[in-house]
């Protein structure tokens, strides 16, 4: 992706999040895909137990009692179970800790890590669901299914009229069901940490935001409990901003990728953590003749762009070093074309 495309897309997402919807074509029709509060989540959990209720008074199991049948019957063991939950729970730690990493080196390892577990977990729950059966958690998360498709899809901007009441929901085919269920999986694709990340970078938001002093009530001019998940979050990041931009020493160059500025706001808030942080370097103490001498450590960063190894060097309170470039002038500083064991010694000291 170009960085115009990177800034075009950037702004669209922009423009929703202000609004509080998405807005999707359906043939002649536009549908609004409206955006969820946190406290809708609450709601829909809500929602969830009570269609799981209804599902075991029409005689449904429940996924234990299903799950104590197939270990009874020797199709699926209590031990297996424990596995598939381990790989569910590592599977979901592993998401967690990818959205927080900044290096892409380390992204790729933990991606490439998810991809292995996931696909461990299919052929370990592949005996899990070799007998279909529909149990009472199940009927409880298809019917929460279709109510937030009606929860959240809108004839008008306004989100004041649904696209669908009950009853013709209810009539429609499974066909139609699936476009519609498609239409809101899509709306929230591009949504993610990472990009409204970029969006909280940009001149067009952080300063307006600032002029609203980091307040998201003067922002968006709502109580916070009204605000939607993305809007909470892109006043979040544009505080981090806001903050670094009122302490850092340094001007932003001007970027024209948005990522350069992402990366630029990272390196500031590491100089800015060491600032204040209140740490003395842990070096070894003075010569006896009152110099200060410098201790050179090795470290390894596996595919880290410059931008990265920068960032790392900075939180271990370091300066990285090209050895390589640095070889190169001791050699002509020596007047050698290759440098010895002993020379080498140099370049740490």
């Amino acid at each position: 992706m170009t960085s115009s495309e990177k800034y075009e897309l950037c702004l669209r997402l922009y423009n929703d999040v202000i609004q509080g919807y998405s807005e999707h074509k359906h043939g002649d029709e536009k549908i609004y895909v409206k955006h969820l509060r946190d406290v809708d989540y609450a709601v829909f959990e809500h929602r969830k137990e009570l269609f799981k209720i209804e599902g075991i008074n029409r005689g449904l199991k429940t996924e234990e009692e299903h799950l104590e049948i197939l270990d009874k019957t020797g199709h699926w063991s209590t031990e297996e179970e424990e596995k598939y939950q381990r790989l569910l729970t590592e599977i979901n730690n592993l998401r967690k800790t990818n959205d927080n990493v900044f290096l892409e080196s380390q992204r790729k390892r933990i991606q490439e890590r998810i991809k292995e577990r996931e696909q461990e977990l299919i052929d370990v729950g592949k005996n899990r669901n070799l007998i279909p059966v529909t149990t009472a958690e199940t009927f409880a998360q298809e019917k929460l299914s279709s109510f937030i498709i009606r929860f959240c899809l809108y004839k008008t901007p306004e989100l004041d009229e649904k696209i669908y009441d009950q009853e013709r929901f209810n009539n429609l085919d499974l066909e139609d069901i699936k476009i519609l269920n498609d239409i809101y999986s899509e709306s929230s694709l591009l949504f993610t940490q990472k990009n409204i990340n970029r969006i909280a970078c940009l001149g067009v938001f952080i300063n307006s935001f600032m002029l609203a002093q980091g307040n998201p009530f003067y922002f968006f001019n709502k109580r916070i409990c009204d605000l939607t998940s993305y809007q909470t979050m892109l006043s979040s990041f544009g505080n981090g901003c806001k903050n670094i931009l009122e302490h850092s020493e340094n001007d932003m160059p001007k970027y024209e990728d948005v990522d350069e500025m992402v990366a630029w706001y990272e390196r500031e808030r590491e100089i800015i953590k060491r600032k204040f942080s209140g740490k003395k370097s842990a070096g070894p103490p003075p010569s006896a003749g009152g110099e200060k001498k410098q201790r050179l450590e090795g470290m390894s960063v596996p595919q880290a762009s410059k931008e990265e190894i920068e960032i790392v060097g900075m939180a271990k309170e370091a300066q990285p070093v090209n050895l390589i470039e640095a070889a190169e002038k001791l050699k002509k500083k020596l007047g050698k074309d290759t440098l010895d064991t002993k020379d080498m010694i140099q370049l740490h000291m």
